[in-house]
């Protein structure tokens, strides 16, 4: 996926044609995807280093990644509504892990809509989310110094909010990665560059002054040497993370798109000056960009430069778990689809569930869609997490840091 990393200094769209969807989709059509309705009444944000240590397993080495896990937890609004999804190598362990984590939320394996549904004349911006500074350096997270006040998801998924008709896609894919990664390659190994001799440096405190210059040491330069060296030993992923816009016009799509950016500045580290910075893509290769968030790809740094500085774009549990997890009612967005019943609780028959829509319209919905087929009744196998206990998941790692 070369055309997936070309960068542009601004957002740039391009209209969909109908060869670029079928594209799309043929892309998708390779793996179940997991659609996760959350329960109100979970542990949310603070659950989320939990649930990626359970996925933290065969982690990939320097030179070699081929058996490592690829995952990617995707937020969607679409048609009015935000959702929740997961795409994971072995989708039932994955869904013992969010019961395990997330107990009463709703989980369906989904086979036939991969990808948000969009029809051709749309027009669509890209553009990938990278660390500012070197991985060595950390974003804000629960643990930091200062440390995430509230879910950063209050501000993100208001952010994804349009019309109907508009699209918005925001998806991290991430790959386990051993603890070698702090060593930041050949030259973090001989040089200054490791998690180790950044924190030192950092410790030194900073020159003040031009005529009389002294060094001072200062409580936030403590604080940040405490939070870099902090990564140490922490299990971690190597990350792609994508934003997508598709709207009518070029100029609604490029301000949806800028909205997603500037709201992942909640993880802007104040003593460290760590955040994710947004990399446009160019107009001519946003199909690209689409064909690979179909796929679910992950782009990986060119091996000299993983030999020479390490990954970049490597998140711990903690750091990550701001971007993948599941909302509780600390998030009041009514846009969420919902699951509000708990485990042996009764629904009267009259209740609408997730969406607020009666099953009839949603099923007129999907008739009318133009760019998905109809679903049968058996492309979907549902698995509730509500009736999956810790003990009857397999090969999963739930709480023991690996």
């Amino acid at each position: 996926m070369l055309f997936d990393r070309l960068t542009a200094s601004s957002s740039q769209s391009t209209e969909l044609t109908t060869e670029t969807i079928t594209r799309i989709d043929q892309a998708a059509a390779d793996e179940p995807l997991i659609r996760i309705r959350p329960f109100v009444d979970t542990d949310g944000l603070e659950a989320g280093p939990r649930f990626l240590r359970g996925l933290h397993t065969r982690p990939a080495s320097t030179l070699r990644s081929k058996s490592a896990p690829v995952y990617a937890g995707e937020i969607w609004f679409h048609e009015g509504t935000i959702t929740f999804h997961l795409r994971a190598p072995e989708p039932h362990d994955a869904i013992g892990l969010l019961s395990a984590h997330y107990p009463n939320s709703d989980t369906e394996v989904v086979t036939d809509e991969l990808f948000p549904s969009v029809s051709p004349g749309g027009h669509a911006v890209a553009c990938h989310l990278e660390l500012r500074q070197d991985a060595a350096i950390p974003l804000k997270h629960l643990d930091s110094r200062p440390a995430l006040e509230a879910d950063a998801y209050r501000t993100i998924l208001s952010q994804l909010i349009g019309a109907d008709d508009e699209t918005v896609m925001l998806q991290i894919v991430f790959m386990p990665v051993g603890k070698g990664w702090t060593r930041r390659g050949i030259v973090g190994r001989f040089g200054k560059s490791n998690v180790g001799s950044i924190a030192a440096d950092r410790r030194k405190g900073h020159v003040q002054g031009y005529l009389e210059p002294e060094v001072v040491q200062s409580t936030r330069d403590s604080q940040a040497a405490d939070d870099i060296v902090g990564q140490v030993g922490r299990p971690a992923f190597a990350t792609t993370i994508r934003a997508v816009a598709i709207a009518p016009d070029p100029q609604t799509a490029t301000h949806r798109l800028q909205r997603v950016a500037d709201a992942v500045s909640s993880f802007d580290h104040e003593h460290t000056d760590q955040g994710l910075e947004p990399r446009f893509v160019p107009g001519t290769h946003v199909p690209a960009v689409l064909e690979a968030a179909a796929m679910r790809a992950h782009t990986p740094a060119s091996l000299t430069h993983r030999i020479l500085w390490g990954r970049p774009n490597v998140l711990t549990t903690s750091e990550l778990a701001g971007l993948v997890h599941l909302p509780n009612d600390e998030v009041d967005i009514a846009a969420i689809d919902w699951t509000r019943q708990a485990d042996g609780v009764s629904v009267p028959a009259a209740t609408e569930r997730f969406t607020g829509k009666s099953e009839a319209t949603v099923g007129v919905e999907q008739r009318e869609s133009p760019a998905r087929s109809q679903p049968t009744s058996g492309s979907r196998e549902w698995a509730s997490s509500r009736n999956r206990t810790a003990g009857q998941r397999t090969d999963q790692t739930g709480d023991r840091d690996v």
